[in-house]
């Protein structure tokens, strides 16, 4: 299955670009949020099934909302991920076959992890792994996608949708954007991140707004369970 075609490049260039993103309850309440936790685990993991078997049917959008919804959903993405800065570095040094090894380190935890996926693309397509390169390319595709339907970053109201802060620096490092500032914005139909971007070809700067209200949402769930 070849789906390389994909309408932007990823590179070792824009893989090291530096982007600066960086009560009381009783026994029978605590039984229907579990329920609940169990249901919408259940769900991701049927549609993370479809993923793992390069469904051409799938529903990215679901599939996003159905990750932030179950209880393995990590708000900060790659921050914390083992794995993710030790394949950044095996990309630098051209030790493709140990970067392979880290990105499986990180997908064991994270499977969404579109840095892990973009690693994952220039090393197996480096080290010759073509089938490999296909199932991480394709989650590439539907996750970029899914966040470029969301909107097109140029106001709060247009913003993108991204659910973690590692889904936000692939973004920007696959658009090839440089970040040259950096801030937290508020309104009352949510919490953005505002980035002032320099595209290196044209060389315009301009804002970009991501809204990460449902990131901070899940961070203060998780932060009082």
């Amino acid at each position: 299955m070849a789906i390389r075609n994909r309408n932007f490049g990823i590179s070792l260039s824009i893989l090291l670009l530096t982007a600066v993103v960086s009560g009381c309850s009783t026994p029978g309440s605590r039984q229907e949020p579990s329920r609940l936790r169990t249901a919408e685990e259940s769900e991701y993991r049927r549609l993370l099934a479809e993923a793992q078997q390069l469904s051409f049917t799938l529903d990215f959008n679901q599939l996003r909302r159905a990750f932030v919804a179950s209880p393995v959903y990590n708000p900060h993405g790659g921050v914390k991920l083992a794995g993710l800065p030790e394949a950044y570095g095996a990309v630098e040094s051209a030790e493709f076959g140990e970067c392979l090894k880290h990105v499986d380190r990180v997908l064991d935890s994270n499977y969404m992890s579109l840095e892990a996926h973009m690693i994952g693309v220039v090393c197996s397509g480096q080290a010759g792994d073509f089938e490999r390169e296909d199932r991480h390319r394709y989650m590439v595709d539907g996750l970029m996608s899914s966040i470029e339907s969301s909107g097109d970053g140029r106001t709060q109201d247009s913003a993108y949708q991204t659910i973690s802060t590692s889904e936000l620096r692939g973004f920007v490092r696959l658009k090839g954007l440089q970040v040259l500032d950096q801030d937290i914005v508020y309104d009352r139909e949510g919490i953005y991140d505002k980035m002032h971007v320099r595209d290196p070809e044209s060389g315009e700067e301009y804002p970009l707004f991501f809204d990460v209200s449902r990131q901070f949402a899940r961070s203060v769930d998780n932060s009082e369970e």
